[in-house]
């Protein structure tokens, strides 16, 4: 049953008046919300407790690996020239059974 122009319109007026209603009360409680967490930090409520995110959790006992002395390991590659690295790399490849790359 097809309906009348006139009720179309109205309906539409009505839900339109309705959702006007229902997102200015949503910006109210957004509002009302930002005010009392301004006003908690002003008053000295101090900030929300903050949550420890994911990862290894507190007083975990896989702690990530120091050396004995504490110190960061040393670079084995730091010392060597050109071909002493090329040579290298060469043996790591045959190692694995893989050809070097030739230059």
């Amino acid at each position: 049953m097809p309906r009348i122009a006139n009720e179309t319109s109205a309906l539409l007026a009505d839900l339109q008046d309705r959702l006007q209603r229902v997102i200015e009360a949503a910006r109210q409680e957004g509002h009302d919300q930002a005010l009392a967490d301004v006003r908690s930090l002003v008053g000295g409520g101090g900030a929300p407790q903050a949550h420890r995110g994911p990862g290894r959790p507190r007083g975990s006992k896989n702690t990530p690996k120091v050396t004995k002395a504490g110190k960061p390991r040393k670079n084995p590659w730091a010392h060597m020239t050109a071909d002493q690295k090329a040579e290298r790399v060469k043996k790591m490849l045959a190692g694995r059974g893989l050809k070097p790359k030739s230059a």
